[in-house]
């Protein structure tokens, strides 16, 4: 009994040495692919392009109300900037862009080159109608590049339907509204269009401007809405 226990020890040493021998063996390296001669890294990425920055030389204070916190646009063209309020957003359209309110529903179109009309007065439907119109409220704009420019809101009866207007204008053509109502003016990069509407008639999306009565009109102007709007509207600064 004590020779095979001797003889299954020593099996058991020897069994144990190999185990040692194995696990203190140097693994073999990964084969790695080749690099082609001449090429010791691979190409530094290059970084990506920040966002340039919209610069504005204006106050924060713009009509009244503090644009300190709102977003500094710059149109498609780069031939100008504007500010919207935080929760406000633009789209691209064509020739500009729509601002739309927090709730999506759009308040003003920023157009470059539009179409002004042929100077009559007509209503949604495109019908030439009788009008009245009455002054809201008149700015006057320090819009470096364009001199004698004002912001202007009136409302015009077209036939039975009375709209509000808001826009950029001739001073003159503020002060004194008739209608066509065209809420635009010229630049050194062109005619530039910035309102409710270009052409006032109170058509398709600018639905939203049409209103009920004259008094309905005058009483929006004192509401928190048309001071924003207004101060849109006055935030525009063009780049030479």
């Amino acid at each position: 009994m004590q020779s095979r226990a001797r003889a299954r020890a020593s099996v058991a040493l020897i069994l144990a040495a190999s185990a040692l021998a194995a696990c203190s063996a140097t693994p073999e390296p990964t084969p790695q692919p080749s690099i082609p001669p001449g090429i010791t890294a691979p190409p530094p990425t290059a970084p990506a392009t920040p966002t340039p920055e919209v610069e504005s030389s204006l106050p924060a204070e713009i009509a009244g109300v503090d644009t300190s916190e709102w977003q500094q646009i710059a149109v498609p063209s780069g031939s100008a900037t504007f500010r919207i309020p935080a929760d406000w957003s633009v789209r691209e359209a064509d020739g500009g862009l729509d601002v739309l309110r927090a709730d999506g529903e759009r308040q003003l179109l920023y157009r470059e080159s539009p179409d002004t009309g042929d100077g009559r007065c007509l209503n949604a439907e495109g019908v030439a109608v009788a009008w009245r119109t009455a002054i809201l409220d008149r700015q006057d704009l320090a819009l470096e590049g364009a001199p004698g420019i004002a912001f202007g809101a009136a409302a015009v009866q077209l036939g039975q339907q009375w709209v509000v207007s808001v826009g950029l204008r001739p001073a003159a053509d503020a002060q004194s509204p008739r209608c066509p109502i065209i809420n635009a003016f010229d630049s050194p990069a062109g005619t530039i269009g910035f309102g409710s509407e270009v052409v006032v008639d109170g058509a398709g999306e600018a639905a939203a401007w049409q209103v009920a009565s004259l008094a309905d009109g005058e009483a929006y102007v004192g509401e928190q809405e048309f001071a924003t709007i207004r101060a849109v509207l006055m935030s525009l600064e063009l780049i030479a």
